[in-house]
């Protein structure tokens, strides 16, 4: 609708400070920092012309003494305030002003100060009662001094130092002297020797042991012993590993006691490992009891180390149960004591019985040759006759199997055959044993499959000024093709528009005194009413474009924003 007047609206911003630039003339405006700006003449810059922040500033001028604020004179002229500066007329101060140091360590005499001079104190230090000047300590005595919490010496005096003191051992004593020599050393054989380091009073004594002296926390040294060592008492061996290198190891104890702390579990494999080289390969064999599947195994070719972690691995690919010669005198062979092992070497003969099918036998003695055995549970096997297969019917081109009889084992024990007759669409096939040449087949539920006749003539029909008209059966063929002539009158046109593409303008109805402009392929566009009448004597609205090129009525001259 039409308004009053047609507003101008400048240039203006709520987020930027300042514009980086404006034509000659034209106004700006930032609510960001409250300032109004004008473009500089050469329009290349911007100059501060105005704006909220000035005209605040000088409402809020004031004659007090007021931080960030102009200077207003009040009624009388006069201001108020501290001024910070130099002065050109000032020479000293109005009230001269004292300086001294008053204390219990320090004192200064008190000094007068005007401004016109330098102020120089003269301070000293106040004596500390009882304390007198001099020098304290000597080669008899030390010097004992006490301290204040400001560093200040509050008193002093000596002691005296003693001159002797007593050494003492397991056995004996004495007394050294000033002056006199205090030796450490170890006996002839002890395994024991000192060192003296350092002079002039900062001597140390250093005590080392050799590798024949047992200590019972040496780290990074081996010690040796290179006597034969003799314990009458128990002996006490810990550590991750005990290493005995010796070409003879006898021991007393008829029984070797191994894992004899695993009470509380039963993770760890027990059982002794030796090591042996094949020419290749050091590998390792031994027997031992694995805490998976509590059994024992008698092993070889094992090529992981086995110190640290007390798992033999049967997993390993290098792992192989050895073999062992025995004489087994157990008169009953159960599967308690024989599992999962391979007897080799010799037979198995003299049974009074025959093994049962409970331990892995047949329960027979016997079979006959070529006939067939099967299973009866926990029974002995079973042995079935042979059959013969019954034929009715040759069996030969175009012939199929009408009938199959088998036994309760599954046996072909008997087949009839017969010639293939017809076969019907509920079989596959088609019904019929003939067809027309070069007519269609159609289907016909379970019956047998139809043939159509022939229909249509084949040509081309339609052209620019003729559309074909079909004439189609029941499945869908053509079977009859003519040409009608294209007429189409403007009054037929009932519906739709006509696009641009076409020569038309895409649209069915347009505003009243609205102005159509272009837009490419798609349809015309069109503004909307403008203001009412051009007898004004001022400008209702204008058309202007927005920044996408379309033409629209504004009611105001815009500057947009910077």
């Amino acid at each position: 609708m039409a308004i009053s007047n047609t507003s101008i609206l400048i240039k203006r911003s709520l987020t930027t400070g300042r514009p980086s630039t404006l034509n000659q003339g034209e106004f700006a405006y930032s609510y960001a920092s409250n300032t109004l700006f004008i473009g500089t003449p050469g329009g290349n810059g911007v100059v501060n012309v105005g704006g909220q922040y000035y005209t605040s500033t000088i409402d809020a001028a004031t004659s007090a003494n007021t931080a960030s604020a102009l200077v207003k004179r009040d009624a009388t002229g006069a201001f108020s305030g501290r001024l910070i500066g130099n002065s050109d007329t000032a020479g000293a101060l109005a009230t001269a002003q004292n300086f001294s140091i008053s204390g219990s360590d320090i004192t200064a005499s008190t000094q007068s100060f005007n401004g016109t001079s330098a102020v120089v104190l003269n301070a000293s230090l106040n004596a500390v009662p009882g304390l007198s000047a001099g020098s304290y300590g000597s080669s008899s005595a030390i010097p004992v001094v006490t301290v204040g919490a400001n560093g200040r010496v509050l008193a002093v005096t000596t002691s005296a130092i003693s001159s002797s003191f007593t050494v003492a051992g397991n056995s004996g004593s004495g007394t050294q002297n000033n002056g006199g020599t205090l030796t450490i050393s170890g006996a002839n054989g002890s395994g024991l020797s000192t060192t003296i380091s350092g002079a002039g009073g900062n001597e140390t004594v250093t005590l080392t042991t050799d590798t024949t002296l047992l200590r019972s926390n040496t780290t990074g040294a081996t010690q040796v012993i290179l006597t034969d060592l003799a314990v009458t008492g128990n002996l006490i061996v810990q550590g991750n590993t005990q290493t005995i290198n010796t070409t003879s190891l006898n021991i007393a104890d008829p029984l070797i006691y191994l894992a004899a702390n695993n009470y509380s579990s039963d993770l760890v494999n027990i059982g002794f490992a030796a090591n042996y080289y094949d020419g290749t390969w050091e590998r390792h064999t031994g027997l031992f009891r694995d805490s998976t599947d509590k059994r024992y195994f008698l092993f070889d070719n094992y090529l992981p180390e086995l110190s640290g972690n007390n798992i033999i691995d049967k997993a390993n690919t290098s792992f192989r149960v050895a073999t062992l010669t025995a004489n087994l005198t157990t008169s009953t062979i159960t599967s308690s004591n024989v599992t999962n092992s391979v007897i080799t070497g010799g037979t198995i003969s003299g049974l009074s019985s025959t093994i049962a099918v409970a331990d892995g036998g047949t329960g027979a003695s016997t079979f006959n040759v070529g006939q067939i055995v099967i299973g009866n549970g926990t029974g002995a096997l079973q042995q079935i006759a042979n059959v013969t297969t019954a034929v009715t019917g040759a069996l030969g081109t175009a012939k199929t199997v009408t009938s199959i009889t088998t036994d309760a084992w599954g046996r072909l024990t008997a087949y009839t055959g017969s010639d293939i007759s017809g076969l019907t669409v509920a079989q596959g096939g088609t019904g019929v044993s003939t067809f027309s040449s070069g007519q269609l087949i159609v289907g016909n539920g379970t019956g047998a499959l139809q043939a159509l006749a022939n229909t249509g003539t084949a040509g081309t029909y339609g052209s620019a000024s003729a559309v074909p008209v079909l004439t189609t059966d029941a499945w869908g063929r053509v079977s009859g093709v003519t040409s009608t002539s294209i007429a189409i009158d403007a009054s037929a046109i009932t519906t739709g528009t006509l696009g641009v593409s076409r020569g038309g303008s895409g649209l069915s109805t347009a505003t009243t005194n609205g102005i159509i402009f272009g837009n490419g392929t798609s349809a015309f566009g069109v503004t909307a009413l403008a203001g009412s009448g051009s007898d004004q004597t001022w400008s209702n609205q204008i058309l202007t474009v927005t920044n996408a090129g379309v033409p629209v009525w504004a009611s105001a001259m815009d500057g947009g924003s910077f």
